[in-house]
């Protein structure tokens, strides 16, 4: 990576809100209510709580690190030279698998909300040309794209959510009493599982001019992500129940979608699907600047860009291949998806990072 191509910590934050904004809405409200049921507007709470301590404690295992280091270099140093590419090949194949998923998920999202007759390929190849091209670019025009798009996502969002909220009935989120706080936890499993997804930007860290003395602030982008869950959340709930909720794809969207915003517009579809695109592609776009600046670790390489087309074109290869179907696809987006995000994110990154600190590599 050139000396020219640095972000700022905050640059950095704000790309990760704006990238794990697209599995949050993709999962919410059905994930937190599968598990929690009506208490499950509660859950992005401790979620938020969960997810503040994950990243205090991740801040605690890279701190120390010399600067233009990322996750990838840390890990090759904690684990040795060839343990540590291999673990990084496995990481990098996981996230290219991963980014396949994404892409695929955002296609058949777009096919049974907008576009019936279309086909998963358009969507899925349009995706991934459009953000291979972005990831051979530099980590800094992504994130000032990211700071630009950020307020007026941010902006329109809330708009989506206040229009919405007349519909609600408080009935439909109560009661909740002490006993249901199991299930409030149960259901903040999910939202903590995209949360986790900062792990992942740590790989970009090599990117990140750091100025001494300055401790990166996680508070105000997690809190904003948490929010977003708890307004998804308790609106869908207060407007369908947990039952109607729990079953309907897209349960948010379909609450929004024929809503005004000040009589101005008729529908607000549009909007909401503009939203689901942006925040897809600009996250496919940090994954596969991700795996590409893995690769660029493990093979020695001086630039991550030559690595984004081969990344794109096996990541297409794993969307078209994961699943038949939009059904077959949703058992991947309960179960296999967030049990190996967790399993890589929460287990053998911060593994390999502690181990790094314990041996003092870093």
């Amino acid at each position: 990576m050139g000396k020219s191509d640095r972000v700022t910590e905050r640059q950095l934050r704000v790309l990760t809100f704006l990238c794990l904004l697209s599995p949050m809405i993709r999962i919410l409200p059905s994930a937190a209510v599968m598990f929690a049921g009506l208490p499950a507007w509660i859950s992005p709470v401790p979620a938020f709580l969960l997810g503040l301590l994950y990243v205090k404690t991740l801040n605690l295992l890279t701190g120390s690190a010399p600067e233009g280091q990322g996750a990838a270099g840390m890990c090759v140093s904690a684990l040795g030279p060839v343990a540590g590419r291999v673990f990084c090949i496995v990481c990098g194949l996981w996230l290219t698998f991963y980014a396949g998923f994404v892409a695929r998920s955002a296609a058949e999202r777009l096919l049974a909300t907008v576009y019936p007759n279309g086909t998963n390929a358009v969507f899925i190849v349009a995706l991934l040309l459009g953000a291979a091209f972005t990831a051979s670019g530099m980590a800094k025009t992504l994130s000032r794209a990211a700071e630009v798009l950020m307020p007026i996502i941010l902006g329109v969002a809330v708009l989506v959510i206040l229009s919405a909220a007349p519909e609600m009935s408080v009935d439909r989120l109560l009661p909740v009493t002490y006993r249901d706080c199991a299930r409030v936890l149960y259901g903040a499993a999910p939202i903590f599982d995209v949360l986790t997804g900062f792990c992942y930007f740590l790989f970009l860290r090599g990117f990140v001019s750091r100025p001494r003395g300055i401790r990166p602030n996680h508070f105000p982008w997690l809190a904003a992500l948490s929010l977003m869950a708890f307004a998804i959340t308790v609106v869908t709930l207060g407007t369908l129940g947990d039952s109607l909720a729990e079953t309907m794809d897209n349960a948010f969207f379909m609450v929004v979608r024929n809503i005004s915003v000040f009589g101005l517009v008729e529908r607000v579809e549009a909007v909401v699907v503009a939203i689901w695109i942006v925040t897809d592609f600009i996250f496919l776009s940090a994954l596969l600047m991700i795996v590409g600046e893995i690769w660029r670790t493990v093979t020695g390489a001086t630039r991550h860009a030559v690595f984004s087309v081969p990344t794109a074109v096996l990541s297409g290869a794993a969307a078209f291949l994961i699943a038949g179907n939009a059904f077959e696809l949703q058992k991947w987006s309960d179960f296999i998806i967030p049990i190996t995000n967790i399993v890589f994110t929460v287990v053998l990154i911060p593994a390999a990072l502690a181990v790094g600190k314990i041996r003092k590599k870093y």
